[in-house]
């Protein structure tokens, strides 16, 4: 039905004896994956690059460089600090795979902290 040479669904020959090792370790998740598939963990396969997973984050309301207000206390009226913005989509060592804070701010008192959601009750432009 199809000739020997082509590309069958997963991009390998369509006759095992065309298939090479590189074919398989190409095309194929490695070790750690299916390890993590066997043991019922999460893994994403094939993986996205970084800047593939950049590209699928929303758009955010503030730029790095601008001036925002953080609420990092409990009073609506008196629990913002002035700050900063240091980074766009934020994530710590630990961290669960694909979870970012949209904000890093490094506020006027020089803490570091993040804006854990891109909200006014959490941060807003600086006024």
């Amino acid at each position: 039905m199809f000739t020997g040479g082509g590309s069958g669904m997963m991009g390998l020959p369509m006759y095992a004896s065309e298939v090479v090792q590189e074919d398989i370790q190409e095309q194929f998740p490695p070790p750690e994956i299916l390890e993590k598939w066997h043991n019922g963990q999460e893994a994403d396969w094939p993986p996205l690059d970084m800047d593939d997973e950049m590209d699928l984050l929303p758009q955010l309301r503030f730029n790095v460089e601008q001036k925002v207000e953080c609420r990092v206390g409990p009073d609506e009226v008196t629990g913002w600090v002035k700050g900063t913005i240091t980074q766009l989509w934020y994530r710590e060592k630990g961290w669960a795979e694909g979870s970012f804070a949209p904000y890093k701010v490094l506020l006027d008192d020089g803490r570091e902290i993040f804006a854990p959601g891109d909200v006014d009750s959490v941060i807003r432009a600086q006024t």
